[in-house]
C-alpha cells in the first residue's frame, strides 16, 4: 500500500483521490479551504461530482504538514495560479527523494515556467523527482470509473 498524499480537493483532486484510495492506497487529501475539508468529511459529495462517493478511507486534513510528510507520492493538484503558492508552503515537509506528481496545466505568465518548473524553484530540493501527468483526460471519467487516457512524463524513468 502505497501512502499518498494529495494537495487539493477540487474536481481533478478528489476525483484522483479516490481512484487510488479504491486502488487500495492510503491517500490524504488537503485544501487551503478549510471548509472544504469539513463539507467532504461530513458528506463524502463533491458538490461537482454528482454520484461520486468519496471512500471512507479516504482522509482528509487541514494541515499541510500532514498531508506531506512520511508520504511515498505527493499529488498536486491545485489549480495553476495556486501551484506556486502551495509549493512554498509544502517545501519544508518534502523529503529528498521525493516523488511529486503535477496534475495542474499551464505555464505561468510572469516566468514562462511549466508547472513542474514552479513546483521545483519553490521546492529547490534536486533530489525531487518530478512527474507530469496529463490528460487528455477528465476528472469526471475519473469520478465515475470511465476507461480514459493520461500520459505521465519524467526524467526519472522508475518515478
Amino acid at each position: 500500500m502505497t501512502k499518498i498524499g494529495v494537495l487539493g480537493a477540487g474536481t481533478w483532486g478528489m476525483a484522483l483521490a479516490r481512484m487510488l484510495c479504491n486502488s487500495g492506497h492510503e491517500v490524504t487529501v488537503w485544501s487551503a479551504i478549510a471548509r472544504e475539508i469539513d463539507e467532504f468529511s461530513a458528506t463524502r459529495r463533491h458538490p461537482n461530482l454528482p454520484g461520486m462517493v468519496i471512500p471512507e478511507q479516504l482522509q482528509f486534513t487541514k494541515e499541510i504538514a500532514e498531508v506531506c510528510q512520511r508520504k511515498e507520492i505527493l499529488l498536486f493538484a491545485v489549480p495553476s495560479p495556486f501551484v506556486r503558492s502551495t509549493a512554498k508552503l509544502a517545501a519544508p515537509y518534502v523529503k529528498d527523494g521525493q516523488i511529486v506528481v503535477d496534475v495542474a496545466k499551464g505555464i505561468e505568465a510572469d516566468t514562462l515556467l511549466t508547472m513542474t518548473g514552479i513546483i521545483a524553484q519553490e521546492l529547490n530540493n534536486p533530489t525531487v523527482k518530478l512527474v507530469a501527468l496529463s490528460g487528455p483526460t477528465h476528472a469526471e471519467e475519473v469520478a465515475r470509473d470511465m476507461p480514459t487516457t493520461i500520459v505521465s512524463a519524467c526524467e526519472d524513468r522508475e518515478a
